[in-house]
């Protein structure tokens, strides 16, 4: 991942003499590095309402007193360390205590060295929200576990985001069908944990089939099964096109199950509505 900085005016609290260690989040991330299933999904969300993570800064120029006598930093004086992703996406790093941050370098070797200040869920979830913000959610530990904690999930974890369970009014397309169970209690929802290289995978692919129009990737829900969805926009519906996809895909998906499905109507405006794609031809050069 590459580093940039980036200023935003928000009150910074300084981290607090007692340790950061966070362990329900951490055994929570490592729940679900041996096992994705909702239920460690459900947990890992828990755990990130009551998080307290160290969130790296640089701070410019020396400390002012303010009007109660405090020493305090102007927000124009603190620069919020943001990294970017192959994809080209931004995140806010995030780490669940201090071993964790000497584990990646965020900044070059010739920078400030930055300083750590604790946030919290809800705090990121104000950068996040604000219309001036390119990031796409928090990456935890980068470097290490590498969570990625996309905008809804951070929404989600801070209480500002209530899921809503989505069913399709209408079968999928012809060569899509799912059994007559499989639209019962099924919940497409933003990944809990983004599959960076699975996504990757996918968009490289995406790139080679010159038929294929848009992308659209959720998480399924059924019951307690999980599985990796993804919906296709293409010129022609021919099969090929989704195993490509899917083939792209499983060996990166941690086992978990890739489905491909084209879109129709419904799909695009009960389940997709306003998602942004992971591939866009239009976005091509």
């Amino acid at each position: 991942m590459a580093t940039k900085n980036k200023k935003k005016k928000k009150k910074v609290k300084a981290v607090s003499a007692s340790p950061i260690v966070n362990p329900e989040l951490r055994s929570a991330i490592d729940g679900l590095k041996q096992e994705n299933s909702m239920e460690k999904q459900n947990a890992l969300t828990e755990a990130l309402k009551n998080a307290k993570l160290l969130s790296p800064v640089i701070f410019d120029g020396e400390p002012v007193k303010d009007e109660k006598g405090r020493m305090t930093l102007k927000p124009t004086q603190i620069r919020f360390i943001l990294i970017n992703t192959k994809d080209g996406k931004t995140f806010f790093p995030a780490f669940t205590d201090i071993a964790e941050t000497e584990k990646f370098r965020v900044t070059g070797e010739n920078d400030p060295k930055p300083q750590n200040v604790v946030r919290t869920m809800k705090e990121f979830d104000q950068f996040l929200r604000d219309p001036n913000n390119k990031a796409s959610g928090v990456v935890i530990n980068p470097g290490s576990d590498n969570i990625v904690i996309p905008k809804n999930l951070v929404s989600l974890a801070a209480g500002t985001l209530k899921i809503e369970v989505r069913q399709p009014a209408s079968q999928p397309a012809p060569g899509n069908m799912p059994s007559p169970n499989a639209l019962l209690n099924v919940r497409y929802v933003e990944p809990s944990i983004y599959p960076t290289k699975m996504i990757n995978a996918v968009y490289d692919h995406c790139a080679t089939v010159p038929e294929i129009d848009r992308v659209f990737f959720k998480q399924k829900l059924a019951g307690n099964t999980v599985a990796f969805w993804l919906a296709v926009e293409a010129d022609k519906q021919d099969p090929s096109i989704l195993e490509g996809i899917v083939a792209a895909a499983e060996p990166l998906s941690k086992e978990i199950p890739v489905e491909a499905v084209f879109v129709n109507e419904k799909l695009m405006n009960e389940v997709i509505k306003d998602t942004v794609a992971l591939y866009d031809r239009a976005l091509e050069l």
